[in-house]
């Protein structure tokens, strides 16, 4: 994704109408630059590492339709695409049907950066839900039943509480990193990425603790134990032996 929230998407899923018609809507949609649909099956056929970094390499989020979002029984290909998908720094995006909202709503969902009702969709809704992931934010569009007395339609609500659920191992590593003062280049080479690959993870890592710098995630992190205070007395060490070091050669 670019400076100027302009993004890139693919669509996976198990329904030809379901492909066709989001499809149809990503073509319409403002703010998408491009788009690319796969099937299931292609992921579970012979060349399927062809087909994984096919879809890494094509999308900035990734839109996954199923039937259920639990990820089990015929649809653990859901929760195993996901996974691949956000440890390589991919949105993840759920559309299900509106019958599978209330049970998405209380967390019976395979982790992701956002929910969309499949019965309340439109072009105009699925425009302002992609532009506010571009912008950080996570969201859970809500049951159609509530979504009807909404005065706009696929209006969408921010996730709460869920920051700490919805990071990955890798995410949580970046975190800790993060406590400990690491660079975006450092963390790059802690984790054997690049450092523009860690940078990605850095803002996706802020965006699920919505907040708006390293500050005050490292704040959070410490606050909420989402990392133990080891990695915070490290980090602190770490920063008075820095400045020490710019003392000396300053």
């Amino acid at each position: 994704m670019n400076a100027s929230g302009i993004l890139k998407a693919a669509v996976v899923a198990t329904s030809e109408v379901v492909r066709t018609g989001l499809a149809q809507m990503l073509e319409q949609a403002v703010g998408v630059d491009g788009y690319a649909v796969f099937e299931p099956e292609e992921f579970a056929a012979e060349a399927r590492e062809d087909a994984i970094q096919l879809l890494i390499l094509s999308c900035h989020v990734l839109i996954l339709w199923s039937v259920n979002g639990s990820g089990h029984g015929e649809d653990a290909w859901t929760a195993e695409l996901a996974a691949v998908a956000r440890e390589n720094g991919i949105l993840v995006v759920l559309v299900l049907p509106g019958a599978e909202m209330d049970r998405a709503a209380a967390g019976i969902v395979v982790p992701c950066d956002g929910i969309l009702d499949q019965d309340a969709l439109t072009t105009d809704g699925l425009s302002c839900a992609l532009k506010r992931l571009a912008s950080g934010e996570r969201f859970v569009m809500e049951p159609t039943a509530r979504a009807a007395q909404r005065t706009r339609k696929g209006d969408v609500t921010p996730m709460a509480g869920v920051a700490a659920v919805l990071l990955t191992a890798r995410e949580q590593h970046v975190l800790e990193l993060l406590v400990e003062g690491r660079s975006n280049k450092q963390i790059g080479q802690a984790l054997a990425f690049s450092e523009h690959s860690a940078k990605r993870l850095v803002a996706i890592v802020l965006s699920k603790l919505n907040c708006p710098n390293r500050t005050q995630a490292v704040a959070v992190a410490l606050r909420e134990g989402l990392v133990g205070a080891d990695a915070g007395f490290r980090g602190i060490a770490g920063r008075v032996a820095a400045g020490r070091r710019e003392d000396r050669t300053g």
